[in-house]
């Protein structure tokens, strides 16, 4: 896809017309970078919204402590950084590359002097920052309310879409250290919980990709 393209798709810029997208395409940069590479760091300060035009990465928090969590994975048409252009503030996570990544760049003040000429992109900025409410409300819901084996199923089943045969397949590759990075527990744990669901037949693991067969047991 073309810059246009991933702007059109996008949910921030989707209510603009073809010549507004065109103007703020003009307005981008690109930048690549190389696999397993921080390209922002929890505290840092920065001005840029980040597009990703092929590639994926990890949104990442960490305590005190070091210990680190996977809030979620962007892929090609996602966006991060969007609340540098709203506030001065600085960055609220972590954001690693899974693989090479090629990002398409809005700086602030670009963003600003396109927002006061056009002002309907203020539209998708509230629709936005409305399901990013809702998002973070379920993440904290998850967190509170459901055990591990909970908090496990919501997982796999959030990010499972539809295959062959009624089963249910998760494309993202995930090793049982990235599971346990995303919901709060150890890798020991998971380990456990998976390999009793593959010996149930619930589902099965191949090259880090896992198919569901049939629903997940309602507890473990």
């Amino acid at each position: 896809m073309d810059t246009i393209d991933i702007l059109k798709n996008n949910e921030l810029f989707n209510e603009l017309t073809h010549d507004e997208l065109q103007t703020l395409a003009e307005l981008t940069l690109k930048r690549t970078v190389p696999k397993n590479t921080l390209v922002i760091g929890l505290g840092d300060t920065s001005n840029s919204l980040y597009l990703i035009k092929s590639g994926k990465v990890n949104v990442t928090v960490t305590n005190e402590e070091g210990k680190e969590m996977i809030l979620s994975t962007l892929q090609p048409g996602d966006h991060f950084g969007e609340l540098a252009l709203l506030d001065e503030d600085p960055r609220s996570a972590n954001i690693i590359t899974v693989e090479k990544c090629e990002f398409i760049i809005i700086h602030r003040a670009d963003f600003y002097a396109f927002l006061k000429q056009h002002a309907s992109i203020a539209i998708g900025v509230i629709k936005y920052l409305c399901q990013r409410v809702r998002f973070i409300t379920n993440i904290a819901q998850g967190l509170a309310l459901l055990d591990v084996y909970g908090r496990l199923v919501k997982l796999l089943d959030g990010l499972a879409e539809s295959g062959e045969n009624g089963q249910r397949v998760i494309t993202l590759p995930l090793t049982h250290k990235d599971i346990a990075l995303r919901i709060g527990s150890s890798r020991e744990m998971i380990t456990r919980i998976i390999s009793e669901l593959e010996k149930g037949g619930y589902l099965a693991i191949t090259n880090k990709i896992i198919t569901l067969n049939r629903k997940l047991p309602s507890a473990w």
